[in-house]
């Protein structure tokens, strides 16, 4: 089915970003992210007033010939009889801050799709375009901004037919940054506003957020894997670290006239990094602190520290709220 049928433009941080169809009445939702080591499933199940409650959260290695059964893997674990939300790669996409267009709602897509066109390396027409507004800032009469997720087409495609041909379930593909904020929003930290760090091998990535609301975000190329090489100097690239982080929490304070962030939360990251928290908490004067999964959702399955830190993406996606909207 080609992706202008399959893609709709939200303008909202609380509804999924490329959205597949019409999103069920669920208080259970099941992330399913699959990557260079295997895929990771979690489930979580949402009621008001009450903790998530985490009822799966595993990860499946990929083995050495790269050939799973994904289908059989799905239906093994009844996946494909549960709603599915997945998360893009980073680096498949681009997300991009841009002025709101100021016109009629009829014509929005088209105007967001010209004020791309040269912000890309690939031609509009093998673009999908997803929207998600940015909080106002500063004076009221300021343009209003938008943050613009643009994949090709071909990337979101191949994404969808893998999990679908399997036999899943899946409404949702949302982006990195977006399951970051869905964490950070279950934290009291977030009621002030926090920044929260998710480490990958050989990139991080840093959100900024206030009250649900992703203000800024950015992707560091220092991983887990360079603060763990004993040849290089694991001390001068989480100094550099804390410079980009503080770096990052000035143009926010600045540009977004919000008051000063407080608080520094790290996701479960997949390997030890002695000394972290306390360099980022001593390097820029913030309460640091590794995130836990029990911090935010009642656990129902024993947690594994490195499959926590594996299926972190997939938690995120899970706990996608559709409750919020202009």
């Amino acid at each position: 089915m080609p992706m202008g049928h399959r893609s709709l433009i939200w303008l909202t941080q609380g509804i999924p970003m490329f959205a597949l169809g019409k999103r069920k009445t669920s208080n259970s939702l099941t992330g399913i992210v699959t990557g260079a080591e295997g895929i990771t499933v979690a489930q979580v199940q949402r009621q008001p007033g009450v903790k998530p409650i985490l009822h799966r959260c595993e990860f499946t290695a990929l083995p050495d010939d790269n050939d799973i059964d994904l289908g059989q893997l799905l239906k093994a674990q009844g996946l494909h009889k549960q709603v599915c939300a997945t998360v893009l790669p980073l680096g498949v996409y681009k997300l991009l801050a841009i002025d709101a267009p100021e016109v009629p709602p009829s014509e929005l897509r088209a105007a967001i799709r010209w004020r791309v066109h040269d912000l890309i390396d690939f031609h509009i027409d093998d673009a999908v375009i997803d929207v998600f507004d940015i909080p106002p800032v500063g004076p009221a009469d300021n343009l209003k901004k938008l943050y613009v997720a643009v994949a090709r087409s071909a990337d979101v495609k191949q994404h969808i037919e893998r999990l679908e041909q399997a036999g899943a379930n899946l409404e949702i593909i949302d982006i990195p940054e977006l399951v970051i904020r869905n964490i950070a929003a279950c934290l009291p930290e977030d009621e002030l506003g926090m920044a929260t760090l998710y480490f990958e091998p050989d990139q991080c990535l840093m959100a900024i957020t206030h009250q649900s609301y992703l203000y800024l975000t950015r992707t560091l190329d220092i991983g887990y894997r360079q603060l763990q090489d004993r040849g290089g100097d694991p001390q001068a690239l989480l100094d550099r670290l804390a410079l980009e982080i503080q770096r990052s929490l000035d143009y926010y304070e600045h540009n977004f006239h919000q008051p000063a962030v407080k608080h520094l939360g790290i996701l479960p990251v997949a390997e030890s990094l002695p000394g972290l928290v306390d360099t980022l908490q001593n390097s820029l004067g913030l309460t640091t602190r590794m995130i836990e999964l029990g911090d935010i959702l009642e656990t129902r399955v024993e947690l594994d520290s490195k499959v926590t830190a594996q299926c972190v993406l997939a938690v995120g996606a899970a706990l996608r709220s559709d409750s919020r909207s202009l």
